[in-house]
C-alpha cells in the first residue's frame, strides 16, 4: 500500500536571488520548471534568509531557531548543542524515509540526515580555482585575484559537460535513492546544489545563453552611493569590491550567474520528470528555498553578507499536494519557518523549541496573514575579522528595512550608529537612500529599534562557539 502522508522534496539553491526567475519577475532569468512550480503553488514574494550566510542559515532551516539562540552567526561558527534537534528527525521519527543529496554545510557534531550524500564541488573545480589545465580567454573567465583575502572564481565555461556538473552528479544519486526505497512509506528527500553559487562556471551553452545587456542592475562603485553603512564601505566593497573589474567582465559575471541558474533549472527539471515517470510527483509536497542571495556589482560588491534585497531576500514556495493553486503571499516572512511548515502539512506536531512560525495556512488556502517583523541577523567576523564577534540585525516589518549592531545582553547601551541602515522599500525598492541619518525618520528608527529588542527578550541568546573538529554521526 502506498503512503497516506505526502511524499516531501525539498529543493534548495545556494546563494540564488529572486531575480534569476521568471516567477518573480525576472525578464532575462530562464527557469521554465521552477517558475511552473512557483506559478501553479504557492510563492512567497518577500522571504527573507534568518542569515545571509551560508552556515547560520543552513542551521537556523534545520534547527527552526534562530542563529543568536543557536549560537551560529558566522562560517566560523558551529552548532555546537549538546543535543540540538535537528527537525529532520521527527520526520524520520514519524515513519518518513530521509536523505539529503548535495551541499549540507551546517557544522555540526550530528547528522541531521539519515542519509547524506552526493556531490559538493566535483574533481574539475573547487572553490575558488579550476582543478584542470584550461584556456582563461577561451573560457573567458573573471578571476578576483587582485591581492585581497581570497581569489574566487567569479565567471567563466565548466570544463565539461553538464551531465558532468555536481548538480546533476546530485540528481541522478537522489533517483538512486528514491528508485531503491521502501515503496510502502513515504520519504522526505532534499537536493542541496552549490548552484549558484561560486565559483561561477557553467557549462556550455548556458554560460552564453543569456545577453548580458538584458539584465537590468545596477552597477555602482565605491562612491556613487551616499551614506553607506560602514560595513559596507569598508568591508564588503574592501574584500569584494567591484571598482577591480572592467565593465566587460561585470557584465561577463552576471551573464554566467543567470545562465548557471538556467542550468539549474534544467537539472531540477530532469529530476521531477523522472519522478513524474515514477509516479511519484503527484503525491509529493514539494518545497523550494536558497539559504541567501548575492550581490552583483550592485550596492559596489560582490558575494552577500548583506541586508540589502539583493543578499536577504531569497525565492521560497511550495507546489505539489496540499498545496493551494496560483497564489501569491506578499507579506514578509522567514524562511526559517520552513521544516514547521512541512511538518504541519504533513500532519506532524511542531516541537515547542521552534521559534520561526509554521506557513502552513498560507500554503495550503493562499491567504496573506497578519504581518509581523521578520528578522535576520549575522557576524561579520569571517570577513577579516571585521568586527569580529558583534551581532549585525536586520528587521523588515511593513515598508521599513533597518540594520544595525545589537548586543541583548546590554541593549540599553549598544546601539552604534556604525552600521545603521534604514530604507523604506516602497519609496526606494532599490535601496539608494539610506535614511538612518534622516531627522524625519527618528521615530522610526526607535519603534524599529523596540521591536528589536523585544524580539531579544523573547530567545534565548547562546554565544557563538568558534569551528573546531567536525564530528559527523546521529
Amino acid at each position: 500500500m502506498p503512503p497516506s502522508r505526502p511524499n516531501i522534496l525539498w529543493l534548495m539553491t545556494d546563494e540564488q536571488r529572486v531575480d534569476t526567475m521568471g516567477a518573480y519577475g525576472s525578464a532575462w532569468g530562464h527557469t521554465p520548471h521552477l517558475d511552473r512550480l512557483a506559478n501553479e503553488g504557492v510563492r512567497f514574494d518577500a522571504a527573507y534568509t534568518p542569515s545571509p550566510v551560508c552556515i547560520p542559515a543552513r542551521a537556523c532551516l534545520l534547527t527552526g531557531q534562530t542563529a543568536s539562540t543557536i549560537g551560529v552567526l558566522s562560517n566560523h561558527h558551529v552548532l555546537a548543542l549538546e543535543n540540538p534537534r535537528f527537525l529532520t528527525w521527527e520526520f524520520a521519527r514519524s515513519g518518513y524515509q530521509v536523505a539529503s543529496f548535495g551541499k549540507h554545510h551546517y557544522a555540526c557534531r550530528r547528522q541531521a540526515f539519515d542519509l547524506e550524500s552526493g556531490v559538493h564541488i566535483g574533481p574539475l573545480v573547487d572553490c575558488c580555482n579550476y582543478k584542470v589545465p584550461i584556456d582563461p580567454a577561451e573560457y573567458n573567465v573573471v578571476h578576483y585575484d587582485k591581492g585581497k583575502m581570497w581569489k574566487w572564481l567569479f565567471a567563466g565555461r565548466f570544463p565539461g559537460t553538464v551531465e558532468d556538473t555536481p548538480e546533476m552528479q546530485n540528481v541522478r544519486q537522489a533517483l538512486r535513492w528514491l528508485k531503491g526505497r521502501d515503496p510502502n512509506r513515504p520519504f522526505f528527500l532534499r537536493l542541496s546544489f552549490l548552484a549558484p553559487h561560486t565559483p561561477v562556471v557553467t557549462p556550455a551553452p548556458y554560460d552564453t545563453m543569456i545577453d548580458p545587456s538584458r539584465i537590468d542592475l545596477p552597477i555602482d562603485q565605491p562612491g556613487d552611493l551616499k551614506n553607506l553603512p560602514r560595513p559596507v564601505s569598508e568591508s564588503l566593497q574592501k574584500h569584494a569590491g567591484a571598482h577591480v573589474f572592467t565593465r566587460e567582465q561585470i557584465l561577463r559575471t552576471r551573464q554566467c550567474y543567470y545562465g548557471y541558474m538556467a542550468c539549474t533549472d534544467h537539472c531540477f527539471g530532469v529530476l521531477l520528470d523522472a519522478m513524474r515517470e515514477l509516479g511519484e510527483l503527484d503525491r509529493t509536497l514539494i518545497a523550494f528555498v536558497s539559504d541567501h542571495g548575492t550581490h552583483l556589482a550592485d550596492h559596489g560588491f560582490y558575494q552577500k553578507q548583506s541586508f540589502y534585497e539583493a543578499s536577504a531576500r531569497v525565492p521560497f514556495f511550495f507546489a505539489g499536494a496540499g498545496t493551494a493553486r496560483q497564489a501569491v503571499v506578499r507579506t514578509p516572512v522567514n524562511t526559517g519557518g520552513l521544516l514547521p511548515t512541512l511538518m504541519e502539512m504533513a500532519g506532524m506536531a511542531v516541537p515547542a523549541q521552534v521559534q520561526f512560525p509554521s506557513l502552513a495556512g498560507n500554503v495550503a488556502t493562499g491567504v496573506e496573514s497578519a504581518g509581523t517583523p521578520v528578522f535576520s541577523e549575522h557576524d561579520y567576523g569571517v570577513w577579516g575579522g571585521y568586527r569580529d564577534g558583534d551581532r549585525y540585525v536586520m528587521i523588515r516589518d511593513g515598508k521599513w528595512k533597518m540594520g544595525l549592531f545589537r548586543d541583548p545582553r546590554n541593549p540599553a547601551t549598544f546601539a552604534d550608529d556604525d552600521g545603521l541602515m534604514l530604507h523604506d522599500l516602497a519609496a526606494d525598492p532599490g535601496e539608494r537612500h539610506n535614511l538612518a541619518a534622516a531627522p524625519e525618520c527618528a521615530g522610526v528608527r526607535r519603534e524599529l529599534l523596540a521591536k528589536i529588542d523585544a524580539w531579544d527578550r523573547r530567545r534565548d541568546i547562546r554565544v557563538p562557539t568558534i569551528r573546531g573538529e567536525n564530528v559527523r554521526g546521529r
